[in-house]
């Protein structure tokens, strides 16, 4: 309440309002009536958090690589996953021009700070497991649209089954984004490698190149598959296979 926090803080209940009307905006509290809480956060927003500090230093490298490959007023796809996310945050540090179409709400908020990006949120039935749109109404509004780069995170990548989705809607909306776009990127962690879940999406023919952090020795088979390799170094430099 107002009144405690006046208490133990030693403030005036005017300051601790004022306070609090300007934590609701920058801080996970909501006012109630007479004080303040902490607001509910939703078990897939806990999820992505828990997925989000997870190979910080591989996906923050993997960003900057595919920074590289992404031109100046360009349109991109971008689907959803913190690996996503890493990229989204690059593209705001660069202060780059681009206009980016995503399914992920949260994705398309963080894009939606930066004064050259325009930020596209692909309409659709929001998956609670995964704070990203799905479906026909998704599907529908990405086939509308022209893009320079499709920039995807799967679930794995195998070399014979190219990118692959737990779920079918994500692995639909990648085919969609690869197929309006000129090219493919496929974005994975050294984790995601060699891994075939059960929804095939984009054959290695449809990728035109891979980034990851990932050994040379992880890589080997998917570049005699025929997958162009971008090496994100750890180091800030990146290997072109």
């Amino acid at each position: 309440s107002i009144e405690d926090l006046a208490r133990r803080l030693g403030a005036s209940p005017a300051t601790i309002r004022r306070d609090l009307d300007l934590l609701e905006t920058e801080a996970p509290i909501e006012r109630t009536h007479g004080g303040a809480r902490i607001r509910p956060i939703r078990q897939a927003e806990q999820d992505f958090a828990a997925r989000e500090s997870q190979d910080i230093p591989e996906k923050q490298a993997i960003a900057a690589a595919v920074m590289r490959l992404i031109t100046p007023r360009s349109t991109i796809f971008l689907n959803d996953g913190s690996t996503i996310m890493a990229i989204a945050k690059a593209i705001l540090a660069a202060g780059i021009e681009v206009f980016a179409a995503t399914p992920a709400v949260n994705v398309a908020t963080k894009l939606s700070e930066g004064d050259g990006v325009t930020s596209c949120l692909l309409g659709g039935i929001v998956r609670q497991s995964s704070l990203a749109t799905a479906g026909p109404f998704t599907d529908s509004m990405a086939a509308q649209i022209n893009a320079d780069l499709a920039i995807i995170s799967p679930d794995g990548v195998h070399a014979e089954s190219g990118a692959t989705f737990i779920h079918p809607h994500d692995a639909a909306l990648a085919r969609r984004m690869s197929e309006r776009s000129e090219k493919t990127i496929v974005v994975a962690t050294a984790s995601k490698l060699q891994k075939r879940e059960r929804i095939n999406a984009l054959g290695v023919t449809a990728i035109h190149t891979l980034v990851t952090c990932a050994s040379a020795e992880r890589v080997a088979e998917l570049e005699h598959a025929g997958l162009k390799v971008v090496s994100a170094s750890l180091t800030g430099k990146s290997e072109h296979g």
